[in-house]
């Protein structure tokens, strides 16, 4: 059995972080990035067959196919995002981030060398912003917080939070592809992964206490609660494709390993300060707690899981194409990103209080199988212009809603809780010494049952001046228009 110390704390610390994580943003999806099976905007970004000049394969075995040299001179997005959680931390206190980002996707090329086999190389620098969330929200108002035992009336409260999350991921790869006959192709990419998180969640609600006193400074309840990690992680991933045609028909298959961690580093910071509460109105109990920690140099494990896509596409005819993919993505079981030590951070520092520093503050995820589809037409409009449209789903992997046998449950990385839906309409202008590629990104995502991370509206002892929390509308919303250009050498 626990002693009362730890039994005390777990009851306190439950309540105080069992919120973390609870943010906005799109990171916890497979297909965000319009580099992947259904990014038919960018030719070769798909599992199956690509008749114009390749750009970026996701599947490597295509670049045997039909060999050409190209390199793309530059790749840019310029992308407008909104997100809006309605009631977030209370009635009529939406979060709300908005912004307008102008990012650099991608460098990339294609060599290949004729002999008995066709051989082909390819080279890849991409940038995925995962995700770019910042909002803050306030609340100042009379209201009635602390039991009137003590503290008869409405009291002047003061709430305030405030939370950001950034997320990018960049990619370096090489690939081979070898054509086995007119038929058959495969290949194989090498990928470095570097993924970088930027994560704060803060809060802190304050209540006078009235007195029979007149005077102006008056005692105060004050809770407040912060958490903020920031790390990197260098990976390694290789994926393994091959494709066949025949006719209008083509098929292509991509199977990707597990991420290898290779590097990580990540430092954490964290403040947890609770004065003159009264869990117990009525009683003469007083609750005072201090955290406070900050710890560096925290090795870095990030997962990525097995997958594998199959896609099919079909002529037909008058320059015509459709294609039909899907990915299936295993389970990832839970496991620490980064694993805090066992330092000082409850005062006073003793061992009892230290032993709890790991489940407290690590930063942690668990993810459930899931399996996207993509559908995409491409039709030529002209000798000199090809059309494309695409939809695919995203769905969300998060699931670290799933009890786990741990006192505490620790903050996740993966915020978003809801299905991503995406479509792409574009043309690509065939030039004498190149392509011209242009066209609409669009995102959609919502979600019914966003829990909120506070709620201004019902602060009390019994929640430690966090409120009670309850299920309200958050939406999601980006636009962005990519431009890029292929120059064939």
């Amino acid at each position: 059995m626990l002693n009362f110390t730890r039994f005390f704390f777990s009851f306190i610390f439950c309540l105080i972080f069992m919120y973390g994580g609870k943010l906005f943003a799109q990171d916890a999806n497979y297909w965000h990035s319009g580099f992947g099976p259904g990014g038919l905007l960018t030719p070769g970004a798909t599992i199956v067959n690509d008749r114009d000049s390749g750009l970026y394969y996701y599947n490597p075995a295509l670049m045997a196919l039909r060999p050409k040299n190209s390199v793309s001179i530059s790749t840019n997005l310029y992308k407008l995002g909104l997100y809006n959680i309605k009631d977030g931390v209370g009635a009529g206190k939406n979060l709300k981030s908005s912004g307008v980002q102008i990012i650099p996707l991608m460098v990339s090329g294609n060599l290949f060398f004729k002999g008995k086999k066709t051989i082909a190389l390819g080279y890849s620098l991409v940038h995925d912003p995962v995700a770019n969330y910042q909002v803050t929200q306030r609340q100042d108002k009379k209201m009635n917080v602390l039991d009137d035992s003590y503290s008869p009336g409405s009291e002047d409260f003061i709430g305030q939070y405030a939370s950001h999350n950034k997320v990018s991921n960049t990619v370096a790869s090489g690939s081979l592809a070898v054509k086995l006959d007119e038929n058959w192709s495969v290949g194989l990419t090498a990928e470095a992964q570097l993924r970088s998180q930027d994560y704060l969640e803060q809060y802190s609600a304050r209540a006078l206490i009235n007195s029979n006193d007149t005077q102006n400074l008056l005692p105060m309840t004050n809770v407040e609660s912060s958490y903020q990690i920031n790390y990197w992680n260098i990976g390694l991933r290789f994926k393994f494709g091959t494709s066949y045609d025949h006719g209008p028909h083509h098929l292509g298959l991509l199977i990707s390993a597990p991420r290898v961690n290779i590097k990580g580093n990540a430092t954490i910071t964290n403040d947890l300060i609770i004065n003159d509460l009264h869990p117990v109105p009525g009683t003469p109990l007083l609750l005072n707690v201090l955290g406070n920690g900050r710890q560096t140099g925290l090795p870095v494990t990030y997962k990525d899981p097995f997958s594998i896509a199959l896609g099919y596409g079909l002529d037909f005819g008058n320059g015509g194409e459709v294609f039909l993919t899907g990915e299936y993505f295993s389970k990832v079981d839970r496991y620490n990103i980064v694993s805090p030590l066992n330092a000082s951070f409850v005062r006073p520092d003793n061992d009892s209080n230290r032993s709890m520093t790991n489940e407290l503050l690590q930063f942690n995820e668990q993810r459930k199988s899931v399996t996207n589809f993509s559908i995409g037409i491409k039709q030529a409009l002209s000798p000199k212009f090809i059309g494309y449209v695409s939809f695919r789903t995203d769905f969300n992997y998060d699931d670290n809603g799933v009890t786990v046998d741990s006192e505490f449950n620790g903050h996740h990385p993966n915020l978003a809780t809801w299905n991503t839906y995406h479509g792409q309409f574009g043309i690509n202008v065939k030039r004498r010494k190149g392509n011209l590629h242009a066209g609409l990104l669009l995102s959609y995502g919502a979600t019914n049952n966003y829990v909120q991370p506070f709620n201004f509206d019902t602060p009390n002892e019994d929640n430690q001046l966090q409120g009670t929390v309850h299920t309200t509308t958050a939406k999601y919303f980006s636009a962005g228009l990519l431009l890029g250009y292929i120059f064939n050498l």
